[in-house]
């Protein structure tokens, strides 16, 4: 007669892999990918249940770029979790297909702007807005409404917050656009070129190029009803930083600042607003040319030594640093709201993606294709499936529901 552990090792073999508990098969079906949990589906109702019940929701809330409410809600469409899934994998694997429009001969920066029906883009000193579109060409090339004209002064910086617009120019005016279709408020703020802007309900920063940084709060009162003059303009000045800076970005009540150039490697400012003072960061970046505030306390910076730091507020240290492989600058930073932040490097029109849960790793770069291979991107906006990014001389559309595109993996280098 066999022995009682021979039994056992018998009723186990015996055993099949649909005679586990849930909570045992949801634990193997999260290491899969969906090609292997589409077959897993057809397998059994079981299985069928356990995959859209609990593992695709689970991975959609830990996904890398598509598991983002914020990405979710930028996006034209209400995909499935498991087209969620399907769609990071593509972000994760560089499987895309690429767009160019707006192309220029002359060289110089568009600033850009995103929401679920439009993309919005500045050429020189007009602000226009192109209607997305669900099909391949992704963005409608004919301008539905445009504010200003190309022979302004150029945009320097843009900022949309819901429908209100704020524009900073080289010619030292800020442009305040509270609908599309009202009356852009333009008021001086400074005789310098203006070289980033931001704003929060009612405060509005302005940094230039050589000379200060201003803090202004906005007037209750309608901007039909005010002049540009300084008694009755719509911003009012409430401080005045004498530091000029190259980026600045708004968090309630403290400001995120970064020099373009700092020999002692203090570039990385915080400006407290109700007192006034500043405060050093201990990041040591010689210069920093894009900020992101990723919650009250935390802060990405994108810097021109090849490196991304995520530095906490409360210890002024870094708490993360990761180094691009091809030692370029950072140019610009996208953060989804979750997990991923893309990165603008200097060269060959190249972004790169980036986990803030796994310390010095590059997940993924992308290397969008056809001629000026240096340039460097300047801007980006992304949802679920669509990457836009700002080159010297066109915008670039990378659409990841491209499930037929050719895979380009750089994530091993």
């Amino acid at each position: 007669m066999p022995s009682e552990s021979e039994t056992n090792l018998i009723s186990c073999s015996s055993k099949k892999l649909c005679d586990l508990d849930e909570y045992s098969l949801e634990h193997v079906f999260l290491f899969l990918n969906v090609a292997d949990l589409d077959r897993c589906v057809l397998v059994c109702k079981k299985f069928q249940h356990i995959i859209q019940r609990f593992v695709y929701p689970h991975k959609c809330m830990h996904a890398l770029v598509t598991g983002s409410g914020q990405a979710v809600a930028l996006s034209q469409y209400a995909f499935t979790r498991r087209k969620r899934m399907k769609l990071d994998e593509n972000w994760r694997y560089g499987r895309y297909e690429e767009k160019a429009y707006f192309y220029h001969n002359v060289m110089y920066i568009s600033q850009l702007a995103i929401d679920r029906e439009w993309v919005y883009m500045t050429h020189r000193g007009r602000l226009q807005a192109h209607r997305r579109t669900k099909n391949r060409q992704m963005v409608d090339t004919k301008c539905s409404w445009a504010i200003g004209t190309a022979r302004d002064s150029d945009v320097t910086g843009l900022v949309k917050r819901k429908d209100v617009f704020f524009m900073g120019r080289m010619d030292g005016k800020i442009m305040i656009i509270d609908h599309p279709e009202g009356n852009p408020y333009l008021q001086t703020i400074t005789n310098d070129i203006i070289k980033a802007v931001d704003f929060n309900s009612d405060v509005y920063a302005v940094t230039t190029k050589n000379e200060s940084t201003y803090i202004l709060n906005r007037s209750p009162l309608e901007p039909n009803h005010l002049s540009a003059d300084d008694d009755h303009a719509l911003l009012q000045h409430t401080f005045v930083f004498p530091i000029a800076y190259e980026t600045i970005k708004l968090n309630n009540t403290r400001l995120a600042a970064g020099k373009f150039h700092c020999s002692r490697k203090q570039a990385l400012q915080l400006i407290d607003l109700p007192s006034c003072t500043m405060i050093q960061m201990n990041s040591p970046s010689m210069a920093v040319y894009d900020l992101l505030w990723i919650d009250e306390h935390c802060i990405l910076s994108g810097n021109f030594d090849t490196t991304m730091r995520l530095v906490d507020t409360r210890t002024g240290n870094d708490e993360g640093c990761w180094t691009d492989p091809y030692n370029a600058s950072v140019y610009c930073l996208s953060y989804n709201g979750t997990y991923a932040v893309h990165c603008g490097m200097k060269y060959h029109h190249r972004v790169n993606l980036y986990d803030i849960r796994v310390p010095k790793r590059c997940v993924q770069m992308y290397f969008p294709s056809k001629k000026q291979q240096y340039s460097p991107v300047y801007r980006i906006a992304t949802d679920c499936s669509q990457m836009f990014l700002v080159t010297d001389h066109n915008l670039r559309i990378l659409n990841f529901d491209a499930d037929w595109a050719a895979i380009k993996d750089y994530a091993s280098i």
